[in-house]
């Protein structure tokens, strides 16, 4: 079972939050181990001299973010750690402001940009028909804007693993909630229609290797993405 000696007790103020992020910090540090029994309960309520709900909350909040799991009649064990899944489980909680938005687009921007040359060496077979058959779903579900968003955002990361840039796709996946939040406002302010029409002349200029089209055609697009956001700002 996982060691109670290295939790510390509080002061009663923000006592959710520091018992949260004590037993948090456990996790993250190495201290309670992947497959590991943490203590139960009772144990940590002695320990940290708290109630025992602010304690099963702390859990419960920990299960949310795949950090543990319980077991009726066992008790809770520590999952399998990674810093990934541990980024991508918070992607979720981050609320985007309009400002957040602008600077998410420019990260895009740059990305898809810059990886343009890079995945134009790796075209084959394969990953033309992945983004064909992404941009077919894309068209069937148009008006079901969260399937399309699904579509939408399966065709970008089919460009990403055609770089074969390890780096480039772990950092994707990592970010990939937040990348679906923007994906989403930006589907919802401009219209499916207009998605299509961009996702299709990338595909053309795909096969065309026309990697100049790529440049322009990319370029426009965040161009009046960023265009829209102001006028929404102004």
């Amino acid at each position: 079972m996982a060691d109670i000696n290295g939790l510390r007790s509080f002061q009663r103020k923000d006592i959710r939050e520091q018992v949260f992020e004590e037993l948090l910090n456990q996790i993250t540090s190495g201290a309670w181990k992947p497959g590991e029994k943490i203590p139960s309960e009772n144990e940590l309520t002695k320990a940290l001299n708290v109630s025992r709900i602010t304690i099963r909350e702390a859990i419960q909040k920990l299960a949310a973010m795949d950090l543990v799991e319980s077991y009726h009649g066992k008790g809770t064990y520590v999952k399998e750690f990674t810093t990934s899944n541990y980024l991508k489980s918070l992607t979720p909680m981050i609320l985007l402001s309009r400002d957040d938005l602008k600077y998410i687009i420019e990260y895009r921007r740059i990305l898809e940009v810059g990886i343009i040359e890079l995945f134009m060496k790796n075209v084959n077979d394969k990953y033309i028909k992945r983004l064909e058959n992404d941009l077919m779903n894309m068209i069937a579900y148009k008006h079901d804007l969260n399937k399309y968003q699904q579509y939408d955002m399966d065709f970008h990361i089919t460009l990403y693993e055609m770089t074969h840039n390890p780096f480039i796709i772990k950092v994707t996946n990592m970010i990939r909630d937040i990348l679906d939040s923007e994906m989403k406002t930006a589907i919802t302010d401009k219209g499916a229609e207009a998605g299509i029409t961009f996702h299709t002349n990338i595909l053309n200029f795909i096969k065309q290797n026309d990697i100049e089209g790529l440049v322009k055609e990319t370029n426009m697009l965040f161009d009046a993405i960023l265009r829209d956001l102001d006028e929404e700002n102004n």
